[in-house]
């Protein structure tokens, strides 16, 4: 007999794929799992970190396992993993078992597994095989599946030269986001990005620029890294002035990457660096409009020679250096201009002087300009985080948080974002942990929202970590955080 939380999970991940991994976390320390349900939570959670093999290896060692449901779910997810690895022969195998003993499946989980029965035959080609009565089309396929079973019709009609495969992708991204699943809504629209470009070169840039967008809305971590590497591969042969930001960022992702992970993108690592470490740029009437407009200001001959701001202005010279440009950028302040009234050239060297992705709370209140969705969608889920406060709240919060050193306001922005983006109808509870339960009344909280931000943490360091920056912020705002009042809501 199955755990009941672990079903309840295993069908939350069944419906929101990777975007339920705090359930997975919270099950993991909370349940009374056997050692081969922990087995297949773990599994599903290494999956979604892209560490196929370690994901096998829990699989693998499970010697004896007495519940046979349970058996079928590991070979269900054996036959995912050796799908997506490639291991053709051992695949066939385990599809060959799991199909003649379908019918002895509990109704509980039989659907998921013939999800995955189907994906193997629309996957590996097997088209002869249509699984008895269990076709393509059946009622039996859930909508989870059904997202990536319209992409594989997508991209093999797209291969055969065919537009239409585009719709497919159309309608995977309408199901993702019809059921909520981020990992389907991402996918999808970094589809249509790759196999649209062809097609319309502009609006496939705008999917891929909208499936950044949701990558930073849904996601923490180096798992979306697959959306910057199509659009830098994309935006490689364009003049979109929002490239060099997106390849910044995109570098200081990769570097805090696992090893497994980087190994995909070291071509989009390659062509991020040439984009950054360009440094000649062709002076053209806005550079000289917008260095007249500075000069009356700043007075440019103060931080550049007079002989390079009379030969700039006067076209003595056709091109600038990014030194020179940088130089410029330290004395002025760029907050007094808006992104489409620089010049590329300026925004391009100011984007290489940013320390670090600069999408926290601290770049909300000092209105910081962005061109990256990613950073964009992180930044409004922190301004929303802001916005829910009462103001003579949020100044004082606002204060504690400026105390913070850097890395403990990285895990308020990073609880900001979690609490809002987990902010949804999920169908399930979980508890509030204990070492929450005081912060959720000093500050008025949601207790679902608070308690997945909580087991957002993949450990315990960084769960203890978080509870204990939380302390800090409570500590800065003083005698205030006593009174009656609602923080969040």
């Amino acid at each position: 007999m199955f755990d009941y939380n672990f079903i309840r999970v295993f069908h939350m991940i069944k419906s929101h794929g990777s975007f339920s991994k705090p359930f997975l976390n919270f099950i993991i320390s909370n349940s009374n799992l056997s050692k081969a349900e922990r087995a297949f939570i773990l599994c599903v959670k290494y999956d979604y970190d892209y560490d196929r093999e370690k994901a096998l290896s829990e699989i693998r060692k499970i010697k004896d396992c007495h519940d046979k449901n349970l058996k079928f779910l590991l070979m269900m997810k054996k036959l995912e993993l050796y799908r997506s690895l490639g291991r053709r022969k051992y695949a066939q195998a385990l599809y060959n078992k799991l199909r003649e003993v379908l019918l002895y499946i509990s109704p509980n989980i039989r659907d998921s597994v013939i999800d995955e029965l189907i994906a193997y035959i629309a996957l590996s080609g097997e088209q002869n095989d249509d699984l008895g009565k269990f076709k393509l089309d059946n009622r039996h396929i859930s909508d989870s599946a059904n997202i990536f079973f319209e992409m594989n019709k997508g991209r093999k009609l797209i291969k055969d030269g065919n537009k239409e495969g585009l719709e497919n992708f159309k309608n995977a991204l309408k199901i993702a986001t019809k059921i909520y699943h981020p990992s389907g809504i991402v996918t999808a629209l970094n589809a249509l990005c790759w196999y649209g470009m062809k097609y319309n070169l502009d609006q496939a840039l705008e999917y891929g620029k909208e499936a950044l967008y949701s990558a930073g809305m849904y996601f923490e971590g180096a798992n979306i890294l697959y959306a910057f590497d199509t659009v830098i591969e994309m935006m490689n042969n364009t003049s979109d002035i929002a490239f060099t930001e997106i390849s910044r960022d995109f570098v200081e992702l990769y570097e805090k990457a696992p090893e497994n992970i980087k190994k995909r993108y070291k071509k989009a690592k390659r062509l991020a660096e040439d984009t950054l470490n360009g440094s000649f740029y062709h002076i053209d009437g806005k550079i000289k409009r917008f260095l007249r407009k500075i000069n009356k200001e700043y007075a440019l001959d103060a931080f550049i020679t007079r002989k390079q701001v009379y030969n700039i202005l006067h076209s003595k010279v056709k091109s600038i250096r990014g030194e020179t440009i940088r130089r410029i950028l330290k004395r002025i302040d760029i907050k007094d201009f808006q992104v489409d009234s620089l010049p590329s050239p300026f925004w391009i060297e100011f984007i290489k002087m940013k320390d670090g992705l600069d999408d926290g709370i601290d770049a909300v209140i000092n209105e910081r300009q962005t061109l990256d969705p990613y950073v964009k969608a992180r930044l409004d889920l922190e301004r929303e985080f802001l916005g829910r406060m009462p103001e003579h709240i949020k100044e004082n919060f606002i204060k504690a948080y400026l105390n913070l050193d850097e890395d403990e306001r990285h895990v308020i922005d990073r609880f900001a974002r979690d609490y809002i983006r987990y902010d949804i109808k999920w169908g399930m509870r979980i508890e509030v942990p204990d070492e929450m339960e005081e912060y959720v009344k000093v500050f008025h909280l949601k207790r679902m929202s608070a308690a997945l931000a909580y087991w957002s943490y993949d450990d315990e360091k960084g769960r203890k970590k978080f509870v204990r920056t939380l302390g800090r912020i409570r500590d800065g705002m003083g005698e205030r955080i006593g009174h009656a009042y609602q923080m969040i809501g």
